[in-house]
């Protein structure tokens, strides 16, 4: 058997030494054949330019080598952006920053071809505020940023650390810090909160907090939104239990099944809104099958709005039909709302609440992904006259009050039969402003805006460029939709915006705060919140 195998073998090798014989002279095409020769040009990426920044004009010194052999068909980009040549020499480019450039990677192209060199930083108007001292971040999405009392600033989101001060213990989900970003260790939050939280309202001296969470601070039995006190300690109640037994509870006693996004003080009350179905409250004293204590969850059909008193109970005096049978049967349920989602939503100051998202009907009536309430909660018939609305779900909507005017933005073409790429300016009346052109993106479209009182419009999404000029998730337009002059040299931003406060820096300066998620801010590593000033 031994022998039979190794003759075997032999057979085997022997038509293997045959085939690579017979086979010794075939000639394989090169499967890299016909590629672009390599260009022949040298550029240290890491030596600096000349100067390592400068503004819209300045003549910059680009050390290269091999650059003469085309000198002629040779273009030169700052972040993507084509800029003027002055001269061309055995050594290197002088090169003119151009009216558009913005902060990033410089490059030499040639017939298609990129030979990437240094970064360079576009000086202008936006720039980063060195005095801010806020430097890690948080490990998760920033939501909201507030000013509070003594111009403090608190943050909620869906994070468990704060510029690496949550490394022993964890800070979850709510951080107060001082004006210039400093941690603020006597916010009282204990374990804060076991969810994501989204927003706040202040009634009477108490912070009413808004999210998705079920426990606060050790303290469960919570429905998506609860009570503290202004030192960040939730506000509880001792309750009898039906076998007479005590136990802490909060004493806000109401909720929702599903996420709170927003929450405004309503005179001495609150409305809020999200993605719920429910109000849900809450009794203690009742026995369990085995008559033992047992809280038991009342529930009642209400949609997306609510109306609440300071102690958590319902308001069925707002958008709520008390003759109508909801929830198992029960009398009273709360008007239809929308028939899709709704994104968010925007009290002003007469009690009118703006809800946008993806929804054609609300209550009934047509629109098209935006409606406004009067203050009754009833629809404004004077908003959006003609209800078509947008041909495409909205994104988000900025109102600023200076100008009383909404900046919405979204996949949208088109609102009420008007040309509306991605972006649309309306006035109060929810008529178009066409004095607004909005530009074609490139690579994607906006998610977030924010309207300034001096009519510059910041925008972020995951977009490449605008108006032709490269643009990666950052732009500033003014009122007319172009792309502001000074405003426009922050490189890439990498991620997503949820709230832009306005505020000063520590010298004085007019500064806005961004948060959100986003891993990369002006080219430079960013953790989810950066201060910048502006001028």
């Amino acid at each position: 058997m031994k022998l039979k195998y190794t003759g075997l073998l032999m057979i085997t090798a022997a038509m293997l030494l045959g085939s690579c014989k017979n086979n010794k002279d075939e000639i394989f095409e090169d499967p890299y054949a016909g590629g672009t020769p390599p260009l022949g040009i040298i550029v240290n990426r890491q030596q600096v330019p000349v100067p390592s920044a400068g503004g819209i004009g300045t003549t910059v010194s680009i050390a290269a080598a091999g650059l003469m052999p085309y000198k002629d068909r040779i273009k030169f980009l700052f972040n993507g952006q084509e800029a003027e040549i002055a001269e061309i020499t055995e050594s290197g480019a002088k090169v003119i920053v151009p009216g558009k450039a913005s902060s990033g990677v410089t490059s030499f192209q040639i017939d298609g071809q990129l030979v990437f060199g240094p970064n360079f930083t576009v000086i202008g108007k936006i720039n980063k505020d060195f005095t801010y001292k806020v430097v890690n971040g948080t490990n998760g999405i920033i939501n909201r940023v507030l000013t509070v009392a003594s111009g403090n600033n608190l943050l909620l989101g869906d994070f468990t650390n704060f510029d690496n001060k949550g490394l022993v213990r964890q800070i979850r989900r709510i951080v107060r810090t001082l004006p210039d970003g400093t941690y603020d260790r006597s916010l009282l939050s204990g374990d804060g909160a076991n969810g994501p939280l989204y927003d706040m309202a202040v009634v009477n001296s108490f912070w009413y907090i808004g999210g998705r969470f079920s426990g606060y601070a050790q303290r469960d039995g919570i429905s998506n939104i609860t009570r503290l006190t202004t030192n960040g300690q939730i506000d509880t109640v001792l309750v009898d239990t039906y076998e007479h037994k005590t136990k802490y509870v909060s004493r806000f006693n109401g909720g929702t099944d599903g996420t709170i996004y927003k929450v405004y003080a309503s005179g001495s009350k609150l409305i809020v809104t999200g993605d719920f179905t429910y109000y849900l409250s809450r009794r203690y004293d009742q026995p369990s099958y085995q008559y033992r204590d047992s809280t038991i969850i009342d529930s009642i059909d209400v949609r997306q709005f609510a109306k609440l008193n300071t102690d958590g109970s319902l308001d069925k005096t707002w958008r709520f039909d008390p003759n109508a049978p909801g929830y198992k049967g029960q009398l009273g349920k709360s008007w239809t709302g929308a028939n899709g989602p709704i994104s968010s939503t925007i009290m002003h100051a007469d009690g009118k609440i703006l809800a946008y998202g993806r929804f054609s009907k609300f209550d009934d009536a047509t629109v098209g992904n935006i409606v406004r309430l009067n203050a009754d909660g009833t629809v404004d018939a004077t908003f959006n006259v003609g209800g078509a609305g947008t041909d495409e779900a909205i994104s988000y909507v900025s109102y600023n009050a200076k100008l009383n005017k909404y900046l919405v933005v979204g996949r949208f073409k088109r609102f009420n039969q008007t040309d509306a790429l991605n972006m649309v300016l309306l006035n109060y009346d929810g008529t178009v402003d066409q004095s607004f052109q909005p530009k074609a993106f490139e690579g994607g479209v906006p998610t977030f805006c924010k309207l300034l009182d001096d009519g510059l419009c910041l925008i972020n999404g995951y977009f490449k460029s605008y108006d032709g000029a490269a643009r990666n998730g950052f732009l500033v337009t003014n009122l007319t939709g172009e792309l502001a002059d000074g405003y426009n040299t922050i490189g890439n931003l990498l991620g997503s915006l949820t709230d832009v406060l306005e505020t000063t820096s520590a010298d004085g300066k007019r500064a806005l705060l961004l948060v959100g998620l986003f891993y990369t801010f002006d080219n430079q590593p960013a953790f989810n919140m950066v201060r910048v000033t502006v001028e």
